[in-house]
């Protein structure tokens, strides 16, 4: 991983798709990642092999505690090892902190080990507290519409932003304008695009997700630069997400699909 652009590592080294888990090198020893899907053990593994034996510094931003957004935390290799410090920022859900919602989920009969005990530093931050710095990165953040609640957060860096709003169900007049106003101008905006829209209107209202036409109408109305369309329904076949793509970019060519390993100049 090279360390000298913090944001242009960021997105190389983006695991997309259904592994919901984005990461960013900060420096030598500082990590930024974006909830905690399958991809976080394959992000896991690839640091253990890069400068092994020093302590390290994790950053996690959750947008919710759905499942498939932390089910790769148990195998996360730095949990397990004394020399690392993790970070989570969440927010209270179900009347339960951030801690007692992971903790009671990482442990028996879920899980042999508990995230209680586990050998690395962990420390529990509200997300209340934002906007704040993890390094040279501003991080702020905007409550979604979506069950049990969800955070999209922007991250600004030299003038550079990326927003990330995944688990999104468009629809409440309040918090679509808020989101554009909150993607203004953005990068790169990774948007919650699950279902085509004639699967969204017979089966899906009230499921906390949305469309690839929403996606480029927010994009649109934000002025972003790039949309990445992401958080892809598990039925969608390869070529399923080709047309998806096709047709979105005749609405906005500036329009990417999230693929596993993707990397997005920057």
């Amino acid at each position: 991983m090279t360390d000298t652009n913090p944001f242009a590592d960021y997105l190389q080294r983006l695991v997309r798709a259904l592994m919901i888990c984005e990461s960013a090198a900060l420096g030598e020893d500082q990590y930024l990642i974006l909830d905690c899907g399958t991809g976080l053990r394959l992000l896991g593994t690839e640091l253990a092999a890069h400068k092994n034996g020093f302590p390290r510094n994790y950053h996690i931003f959750l947008s919710h505690y759905h499942f498939d957004h932390i089910e790769g935390l148990p195998f996360f290799p730095p949990l397990y090892d004394s020399r690392s410090t993790i970070s989570f920022y969440g927010f209270k859900s179900g009347g339960k902190s951030a801690q007692q919602v992971l903790e009671g989920l990482i442990c028996p009969p879920y899980f042999p080990v508990r995230l209680a005990g586990v050998p690395s530093k962990v420390n529990y931050i509200d997300t209340e507290g934002l906007p704040l710095n993890v390094a040279d990165i501003r991080i702020s953040c905007l409550p979604l519409r979506h069950p049990d609640g969800s955070l999209s957060y922007r991250l600004q860096h030299g003038g550079k932003t990326i927003v990330f709003a995944t688990d999104h169900e468009h629809g409440d007049e309040a918090t679509d304008r808020a989101l554009v106003g909150f993607s203004e101008g953005a990068d790169y905006l990774i948007y919650d695009a699950t279902y085509l829209q004639g699967e969204y209107e017979s089966l899906r209202r009230g499921w906390g997700h949305s469309t690839w036409y929403a996606a480029v109408q927010t994009a649109r109305l934000a002025k972003v630069k790039t949309l990445v369309l992401f958080h892809h329904h598990p039925d969608h076949t390869d070529k399923d997400l080709e047309e998806i793509l096709r047709v979105a970019r005749e609405e906005l060519p500036a329009t990417e699909i999230a693929r596993e390993g993707m990397e997005l100049p920057f």
